[in-house]
């Protein structure tokens, strides 16, 4: 039996820009464009403000599940000297080191930092946004992310997400600005990149799959300008690969086998390639946790095989090897129920929940949120953020595709998100989309309100913009209706 997560320790396009395939940023001249600071105040601060709130709310609240096991294993790190954790080991190092300054007040202090982070986040959000649709694009989808609370809400709570994103998200920004670089700064640009991804994977080690799915498309991308294509890539990759090499010598010795950087994988392929329906988002709202409620779920899951269990025996990095090959094992045996789960875990990645949400039900936040119509608000406002940030992101999408370089990073990057549904479609697995999902959020209703105040568009184009967003609404409704009764069960919840 799997454990409960409490018991887990955008037209303002300048010229050359999309129909040129250049990146927008980049002038005529082949100049960059000073990024719009003073516009950029404003959402800046807004952001600012909203983490801080909620970062006070939640912190009249007791860690929960990955919460306290992140504060545990740093304290034993910084006390003993040795890290023992399944995890990667970015997070609890930060908190080690935070606990080595200040002591009590490390809670305190991570949740401040992670309010500065949440800042830079939304500063990258804007910053990649410009590089694909110009000023305008990049001022509004600062002003999305400041105000999307399924991501601010992440200041408020102990998990790894925002130091992770604030890593991977400049990486993002540099690789959405490679395609309209000299050759002479490209190979900078993505050794840069190569850097932040091998940070970021040494804070979430799930993220170690998007360094050769970001390798692939930089290939991609120079095989497309005439550029060479293997040294971009290979320098990406092998910037990455320093990064973390060091780590993984480490583990050589600690663990005596090859674990390149954490062993969480063991307890994702226990719980996400078995028998159980396990949904962290509604995580107490059932009466088996092995379960997740709701009716449809367990109709498009059918009846699930014999659960198998893991071995006691070995080395915990011994027994997170034997974990994934039993998982993939049930996973071969029974390809039918596999199928048919996956596309529940799908349901579960793409649902109107969030952690965020989840924390507000779970746990007894403060002020601003220590009332209950104040949590209704806050939970109803991130629902109904979730699907609307998809159709806008969809519909800019559809509009840029004159861009492939920025189009196709949109699709790589998604692709690898969708990819953790294969395993477990937790929400919280979807962030490194999101500031990619914001820009061509912002693209899409830049384009709109651009067309909008002048000629409306041809006929034909009217028709071929009201066919699209007709088809992606109907699979997004397919996709969200098994996910209505959690969702209703959380804001029954929440009364």
């Amino acid at each position: 039996m799997p454990p409960r997560p409490e018991d887990a320790p955008q037209g303002d396009l300048p010229r050359g820009g999309l129909a040129s395939g250049r990146a927008p940023a980049t002038s005529a001249m082949g100049h960059r464009e000073a990024l719009p600071w003073r516009a950029l105040a404003a959402p800046l601060l807004v952001a600012a403000a909203v983490r801080a709130a909620l970062a006070i709310a939640f912190s009249a609240t007791e860690p929960l599940g990955d919460e306290r096991a992140y504060l545990l294993l740093a304290e034993r790190w910084r006390t003993e000297g040795a890290y023992e954790g399944i995890w990667a080991p970015g997070y609890p190092a930060l908190i080690a080191a935070l606990g080595g300054l200040l002591g009590d007040s490390t809670v305190s202090a991570l949740r401040g930092l992670q309010v500065l982070l949440g800042v830079w986040i939304v500063a990258c959000t804007g910053t990649l946004s410009m590089a694909i649709g110009g000023r305008r694009c990049g001022v509004l989808a600062a002003w999305i992310a400041a105000l999307y609370l399924p991501l601010a809400g992440f200041s408020g709570l102990l998990y790894s997400e925002l130091l992770h994103l604030a890593l991977f998200l400049p990486a993002l920004v540099l690789l959405s600005r490679w395609p309209g670089v000299s050759r002479r700064g490209s190979l900078s640009h993505v050794a840069a990149a190569g850097l932040l991804l091998g940070l970021a994977a040494l804070v979430r080690e799930s993220s170690a799959l998007f360094i050769p799915i970001l390798g692939a498309w930089v290939a991609l991308q120079g095989s497309r300008a005439g550029a060479p294509r293997a040294l971009p890539a290979l320098t990406l990759l092998g910037c990455a690969a320093a990064v973390i090499l060091p780590w993984t010598l480490r583990n050589a010795t600690f663990h005596g086998r090859l674990v390149p950087i954490a062993i969480s994988t063991g307890g994702s392929a226990h719980i996400g390639l078995n028998a159980y329906d396990v949904n962290y988002d509604l995580a107490g709202l059932g009466e088996d946790p092995t379960q997740a409620p709701g009716a449809l779920r367990a109709t498009i899951r059918g009846a699930a095989p014999e659960a198998w269990t893991p071995t006691a025996e070995g080395t915990p990095a011994d027994r997170a090897r034997r974990n994934v090959r039993q998982g993939v094992r049930f996973a071969v045996e029974h390809p039918l129920f596999f199928l048919r789960s996956r596309a529940v875990e799908l349901v579960d990645l793409l649902s109107p929940l969030s952690y965020p949400v989840r924390s507000l039900r779970l746990a007894s936040p403060g002020p601003p949120l220590g009332r209950p119509w104040a949590r209704l608000l806050f939970a109803g406002l991130a629902l109904a953020m979730v699907p609307t940030l998809l159709l806008l992101a969809l519909r800019g999408w559809s509009q840029a595709a004159a861009s492939p370089a920025h189009s196709s990073l949109l699709v790589w990057v998604c692709a690898g998100t969708l990819a953790s549904a294969l395993v477990n479609g937790l929400t919280r697995y979807r962030l490194p989309a999101l500031p990619l999902l914001i820009a061509f959020a912002a693209l899409g209703l830049v384009r709109t309100l651009a067309r909008t105040s002048t000629a409306q568009g041809s006929e034909e184009e009217r028709a071929r913009r009201t066919r699209a967003a007709a088809a992606a609404s109907a699979c997004l409704v397919l996709l969200w209706i098994p996910s209505l009764e959690g969702v209703q069960q959380t804001l029954s919840a929440l009364r």
